[in-house]
Formats: structure tokens, C-alpha cells, sequence
């Protein structure tokens, strides 16, 4: 089951970095510098291992950190300069919804790409046992983040020709956040 995990959490990284960097002139060096991260964080995950687990980690919460930050401020921007007659309640549907959903799933993966290298460096039965006791709650917030992001996958789909990106993007990220939990969820619900 680790193999189909890799193989398809590879192909996710793909296809978002792939739907990110054809954005052409759209394209911010940010959603750039993450998408690469990501890649190089699953390929390093998956096939070398050159780089510790935590070490990725840092780097994609970082990224994910960044773009939460960005899309704050912003928004922060266009209220500002939106006249009142203009102005628009914040929902569940925009740029706001794929800029958090970008956000959390790099955060996630990085919560994913850590505990990963921490079952690869060997641990204790301690260790284990506590790591055991938070899988649960974990998993719920990576599949909150996976139902985001199907959300987020479907409403730009219905955007038709304009939202192909985003879709392109936040279904990789879903699928390859889903890859990257299935052996942890199978483990708990084996357990």
C-alpha cells in the first residue's frame, strides 16, 4: 500500500506544480517557490531521503505560513480600496477559500512529511504510544483539510474556463494529501 501511496502522492506534486507554474502571467513567486517545495519535499519523501523529515516540514509550514500571511494582507487591501457600494461579505467561495486551502494543505504536508520521518528514524515504544494517542486528532484535521479542498476543487470547476486553474491545483493537493494519510488512517483504523 506505501508504494500506490508514493506513486500517487508523486503524481499529485505533479500535477499541482504543473497547474501552478502554467499560470503564466498570473503566477505569484510565491504559489512558484511553494509548488517547488512541495515537489522537491515528496520526491526527496518518497525516492532519496537526502533531507531529514523535519527539515521539509519546516520548509512546506513555512510556504504555508507565507501564503496565509499574503492572502491576509491581501484582503486587508482590497477592503481598503473597494468603495462600500462594492465591497463583498467574505463566504466560502474566491480567492480567499483557495489561498487558505493552498495554505493548510502545504501546513498539513508538512505535518504529514515529519511524522513520516519520524517513523523512518526509529523510535521508541514510548514514543510511539504517544505519537499513537494523537494520530486521531491529526487525521481529522488533514481530512477537514482534504474536504476543503474538494470543496475548493468543485466550486472552481463550476467557474468553468477561469477557476480550471485553481481546480487543477487544489484536487492535485487534495489527492496527494489523501495518499500521503491513507497508511496512518489504515494504521488507526487497523489499531
Amino acid at each position: 500500500m506505501a508504494e500506490i501511496a508514493h506513486g500517487v502522492m508523486l503524481a499529485g506534486a505533479l500535477a499541482g506544480t504543473g497547474a501552478t507554474l502554467a499560470r503564466g502571467r498570473r503566477l505569484r513567486t510565491l504559489d512558484a517557490l511553494a509548488a517547488v517545495a512541495m515537489l522537491a519535499a515528496m520526491l526527496d519523501t518518497a525516492l532519496a531521503g537526502m533531507l531529514p523529515g523535519v527539515a521539509w516540514a519546516g520548509i512546506l509550514v513555512l510556504a504555508g505560513l507565507a501564503i496565509g500571511v499574503r492572502s491576509r494582507v491581501d484582503r486587508s487591501r482590497d477592503r481598503a480600496s473597494a468603495s462600500p457600494r462594492r465591497r463583498r461579505p467574505v463566504g466560502l467561495g474566491g480567492r480567499p477559500l483557495d489561498d487558505l486551502h493552498h495554505a493548510l494543505a502545504l501546513i498539513a504536508a508538512g505535518w504529514l512529511v515529519a511524522a513520516a520521518g519520524r517513523d523512518v528514524a526509529g523510535t521508541t515504544d514510548e514514543t510511539h504510544t504517544h505519537v499513537m494517542a494523537v494520530l486521531p486528532a491529526g487525521t481529522l484535521v488533514v481530512l477537514a483539510v482534504v474536504a476543503l479542498g474538494a470543496w475548493v476543487a468543485v466550486r472552481a470547476v463550476r467557474e468553468g474556463r477561469s477557476g480550471i486553474g485553481h481546480g487543477v491545483m487544489a484536487a492535485s493537493m487534495t489527492v496527494m494529501l489523501a495518499a500521503m494519510a491513507a497508511p496512518g488512517f489504515a494504521a488507526t483504523l487497523g489499531a
